[in-house]
């Protein structure tokens, strides 16, 4: 099913929590909606299932208008953060219950229903777990009863509102890379709120990341992370090093080294912000090598990387390293000079 969004807007009171969103999700794509708190993304998955109206703007589904269209008519499965199963309901009970509260023209039989809810039950690898209650399951064991529910109307389009955030590390990875295997197999169109950045970009085929009630960018994780639209972008995926510089003729100067920036070299003169990953950092000895002057103060050597922690001689800005497995890291004390395997530069706010 493909999604179709435009001009979307819906403000509580004075606040607006959209402010003309478009976008468009592609026929089975897991689509990964990203950001702080604030930015809007589960006022868009909750436009999207019925929840909540739109101040204006536009809805489709494979070209049909559903903007009016009723929650209960959109089929539409939606997965909560907290589950939201019933306590007094068995798992079987539980997963049933959407298809039991359609009306009687529309409701399968209850032989239909049972062998949906086993076949269900199974997929989610709770087949001899219908008869408990959702006290006697684990979180990983409730979110999957949950994903059973939603699934059992046959939705149309799969809403997951951060369906892993009440859940330990360990069950939320197992998880999350379970459910990207359970859309794939039954070809669904998923959208997935989340804020965080590991979980979106391991799991999505695209990325939205969205900031004041807007889309900032779209793309693949790659892309996005790779190369971010802009400076909120660039700050909000990953870990970055931030250095203040100045952007003119097309260069950034961070002290006395000069850098391409990716601005029009017309621009003129302006106060800019040069941001680097730690893993494109490049330690040389600073014996007459080219970079910004650095002090090695710390040394982290854990998993499967290096972290080095420095401190420019000139600015006393911090910046962090990242050196493979295996790499000879520098000792703490020792001075190196700093080069660059790729950075993104944006003029600074207000320039």
């Amino acid at each position: 099913m493909s999604i179709s969004i435009t001009g979307l807007v819906k403000s509580f009171g004075h606040y607006a929590a959209l402010r003309g969103v478009d976008l468009n999700v592609r026929p089975g794509e897991f689509l990964a909606l990203l950001g702080p708190s604030g930015s809007g993304k589960t006022t868009l998955l909750r436009i999207l299932s019925g929840l909540e109206a739109p101040d204006a703007g536009r809805l489709t589904i494979d070209g049909a208008d559903i903007s009016h269209q009723r929650a209960r008519d959109r089929q539409m499965g939606f997965v909560f953060q907290h589950y939201a199963l019933f306590r007094h309901m068995t798992v079987a009970e539980n997963v049933a219950f959407g298809l039991r509260v359609k009306p009687r023209a529309q409701r399968p039989a209850n032989a239909e229903i049972g062998e949906r809810v086993d076949s269900l039950l199974r997929l989610v690898q709770l087949e001899r777990m219908g008869d408990r209650y959702p006290a006697q399951l684990s979180g990983g064991q409730r979110q999957r009863v949950a994903l059973a529910r939603a699934l059992a109307i046959e939705p149309r389009v799969l809403l997951l509102d951060e369906p892993f955030g009440a859940l330990d590390a360990k069950v939320r990875k197992e998880l999350r890379r379970w459910l990207r295997g359970l859309h794939d197999e039954m070809g669904l169109t998923s959208i997935f709120v989340s804020h965080d950045q590991e979980e979106a970009l391991e799991l999505a085929d695209r990325v939205a990341v969205m900031s004041d009630g807007r889309i900032a960018q779209i793309g693949t994780p790659l892309e996005i992370y790779r190369n971010p639209a802009n400076a909120f972008v660039c700050e909000f995926l990953g870990n970055t090093n931030r250095l203040d510089c100045v952007i003119e003729n097309g260069r950034a100067a961070i002290g006395d080294q000069l850098f391409y920036a990716s601005v029009p070299a017309d621009a003129g003169r302006l106060r800019g912000i040069a941001y680097v990953r730690p893993e494109d950092c490049e330690l040389r000895p600073s014996a007459d090598a080219p970079g910004l002057k650095a002090k090695v103060v710390k040394v982290f050597a854990a998993g499967p990387t290096t972290r080095i922690e420095l401190r420019r001689l000139e600015s006393d800005e911090v910046i962090e390293a990242l050196l493979p497995h295996g790499a000879v890291a520098p000792q703490p004390g020792t001075e190196v000079a700093l080069g660059f395997r790729q950075l993104r530069v944006f003029p600074a706010p207000n320039t």
